[in-house]
């Protein structure tokens, strides 16, 4: 190698000589830019810029499930390389074709750089290379792009300090996972996957190495898919150059020569995301804080930062919900536009186990599952609404009256009538009103609660994307939100109260090796939204929906209790199932993706059958866990009172209250002094726990009779309702 005082030399005559400079500027134009050029000192710093490498996607058992990033390019180890029959055919070719001395020069080749740098200064301006694998580093990872005499004299001073900083071998590892070689691919590791039909780098032939060599100077002049004849003349020159080098035998040389060259161009390097659930990720990540403080530093730490990123979604679970979906049955008119979503959510942890945002990703990257704003969830809104009411002292066991239509004395301006939708009934206890889904039960019931107590419990159990306002058709699901938001709902009620945010990714670690996001902490960062004896007697009510109410037939799950609760809009375009165990918690919507005017049915038939085929296989392998006993829990045992939809609820006396399964609907409530409280067990599958009859003139609450006002609907779409 160059000694010290030999390179200083050097560039004090060729680059710093102010008299040699001056007695060539009067003969050579250009000169006097040259002479005025950077003054070298070897100890100066160079530093690589970071290569964009894409970011790899993996289900949770860390099988690959998809990419991210700005350029196919995925880094090698020259160990990597040098350690296979196929990376060293390539190292040799590169060698022979891009830089013959590189092994023995100090960065720059002298012979190169006198020859470049007389047609250069001849020219006044750059116009040879003469570059050697330093220097073209130098050029692509320290340097702009600009093409002027200045900026190569500065690449010959950082190709001399790069020399004396990296090993050799660390030099040629950057390069090749650098160099371009067109067809999108960029670096070695890309090109050889990407050329040869996804091929390892320790298989590619001696022809194979020789094509990806020739394509470093010229990656599109060359490019063998569109111009064979060219990469194969190009091909012969590297093959030759390697037989003068003796890295390969003249024969083989010439055996080389008569491979085929490839012909299937690669596919599209797109490496955006390719369904729902990676561009869900992405999202995410450009999101989170914990990637970078501002948008910029998350966009390069994502799609540049080769990150490995582990997900929540469970690729078992993934298929049960993508078939369950697909498999819905076809609504009239039949055709595209009937869709349906599903998500998936771990109560416990709130780690999101599938999704399905929609049927076909490349046609339409609108997530039904967790877009804004999302869909009318109907009368899967009175889980919230049934939540507030326990969780401020109300009882399942209370008689509120569910005649239609129900015209209450409004608080936010005069009173107006709801239609009754689908659900109707006289008076009952919450028990069949919330199994039957009965409208006006639980438009009285809001008025009861207040609307003040019911939007800040949506918000507690998951609802997050919208401002709520007061209004009576709130309680039974007339604003929109996305299946994500209902799911988290119901899995805070499997969670006995605590809600977990739903979260998407398990782990990101850096190409370092270091993590950089890690969930392991998560099941312990849940808050307690609703007490949890609230949270399991409303289980117990809505196990009711199940066995005994509007989603009998439809949703039940062989071996398991499972509860939830219907929902459909009011002109039925909408159909939805929320449910859960405490393992696993769900919702799904079905209905018409481009209008709101065509029938999806009623949530039972319709999206109950769903929910059922999902969970069904979700939990087959899964032990039941049991409900909570009714027997102990004293929200579920609380005596009944009557709804008053003027505002709170009127309390039966201090003594206990008789009660015992009946059939049919409950009269109104009487309160009978000195008998025994109801009984504390959940009776048989379809068994629902109602008011008892009439057997005391004591203390009898009449009907309530209210004035039925009609006003306009603030022009909202119609009350939902089952």
């Amino acid at each position: 190698m160059l000694g010290r005082a030999l390179r200083t030399l050097f560039f004090g005559v060729v680059i710093g000589g102010v008299a040699v400079g001056a007695c060539l500027a009067a003969l050579i134009p250009g000169v006097v830019e040259i002479a005025s050029a950077h003054h070298y000192t070897v100890d100066e710093f160079v530093r690589l810029r970071n290569l964009a490498q894409k970011s790899s996607v993996y289900w949770a058992d860390g099988t690959p499930m998809g990419e991210l990033g700005l350029q196919d390019r995925l880094d090698v180890k020259y160990s990597d390389l040098a350690g296979t029959a196929g990376g060293q055919r390539i190292i040799n070719a590169v060698i022979s074709i891009e830089d013959r001395t590189f092994w023995t020069n100090d960065g720059i080749d002298l012979g190169g750089v006198f020859r470049a740098f007389v047609s250069d200064v001849t020219a006044g301006r750059v116009e040879q290379g003469g570059s050697t694998i330093t220097q073209q580093l130098v050029k692509n990872r320290v340097l702009s792009p600009a093409r002027d005499v200045h900026r190569k004299v500065k690449e010959i001073q950082d190709a001399l300090r790069l020399n004396e900083r990296f090993s050799k071998k660390k030099i040629l590892e950057e390069y090749l996972n650098t160099v371009y070689f067109g067809q999108s691919s960029w670096g070695i590791n890309s090109a050889v996957s990407r050329f040869f039909q996804g091929k390892q780098i320790g298989d590619v032939t001696i022809g194979e190495a020789a094509l990806l060599a020739g394509l470093i100077a010229n990656p599109e002049g060359d490019n063998p898919f569109k111009f064979p004849q060219r990469a194969w003349l190009r091909r012969a020159t590297v093959l030759q150059a390697e037989a003068r080098d003796g890295y390969v035998s003249q024969a083989d040389a010439n055996a080389a020569d008569n491979e085929p060259l490839p012909t299937v161009p690669p596919a599209s390097a797109d490496i955006r995301p390719q369904n729902y659930l990676v561009a869900e990720v992405q999202d995410r990540l450009l999101n989170d804080p914990r990637l970078g403080a501002t948008a910029k530093d998350r966009f390069d730490h994502l799609l540049k930062g080769g990150l490995k990123i582990y997900t929540t979604f469970d690729p078992h679970l993934q298929d049960l919900a993508t078939q369950a979906t697909e498999e819905a049955l076809p609504r009239s008119p039949a055709g595209p536009d009937w869709v349906s979503s599903l998500v998936a959510i771990d109560p416990l942890t709130g780690a999101v186990r599938a999704m399905v945002g929609g049927p076909d990703f490349a046609e339409s990257q609108y997530n039904i599952a967790t877009h804004p704003v999302g869909r009318q969830p109907g009368s899967t809104w009175k889980v919230i609404t049934l939540a507030t009411a326990l969780a401020n002292g109300y009882s399942p066991y209370d008689t509120v009256d569910g005649s239609a239509a129900c015209s209450v004395p409004s608080k936010f301006g005069n009173a107006y009538t709801v239609n009754a939708g689908d659900g109707e009934g006289g008076y009952g206890s919450l028990w069949t009103q919330t199994a039957d889904s009965v409208n006006c039960a639980f438009v009285r019931l809001s008025t009861s609660v207040g609307q003040d107590k019911i939007m800040p419990m949506a918000y507690d159990l998951g609802i997050t994307q919208r401002r709520l306002f007061p209004h009576l058709t709130l309680s039974i699901g007339d604003v929109e939100a996305t299946p994500l938001e209902m799911a988290t709902v119901i899995a805070t009620i499997a969670n006995d109260g605590v809600r977990q945010d739903p979260y998407f990714v398990q782990k990101v670690v850096g190409p370092d090796g270091q993590t950089i996001i890690d969930e392991t902490n998560r099941p312990n960062l849940g808050r307690q939204v609703l007490p949890s004896d609230v949270a399991e007697c409303e289980q117990l009510v809505l196990r009711h929906v199940i066995t005994g109410g509007t989603g009998t037939g439809y949703t039940e799950v062989a071996d398991h209790e499972p509860f939830g609760k219907t929902g459909t809009t009011d002109n039925r375009s909408d159909a939805w199932f929320i449910g859960a165990t405490p393992q696993l918690a769900a919702a799904v919507w079905f209905g018409n993706r481009t209008t709101n005017t065509l029938s999806a049915g009623f949530g039972g038939p319709t999206a109950g059958p769903i929910w059922r085929q999902f969970m069904s296989g979700a939990l087959a392998d899964q032990p039941d866990v049991p409900l909570p006993d009714q027997a102990t829990n004293p929200v579920c045992n609380r005596p009944g009172g009557v709804v008053n939809p003027d505002g709170g609820r009127i309390a039966p006396d201090t003594q206990p209250v008789t009660s015992s399964p009946s059939t049919g609907t409950a009269a109104p409530r009487v309160i009978v002094q000195g008998t025994t409280p109801p009984p504390a067990t959940s009776g048989p599958a379809n068994t629902i726990p109602t008011a008892p009859p009439v057997t005391s003139p004591l203390q009898t609450v009449p009907p309530f009779t209210l004035p039925k006002i009609s006003i306009p609907r603030f022009n909202q779409p119609n009350a939902p309702g089952n």
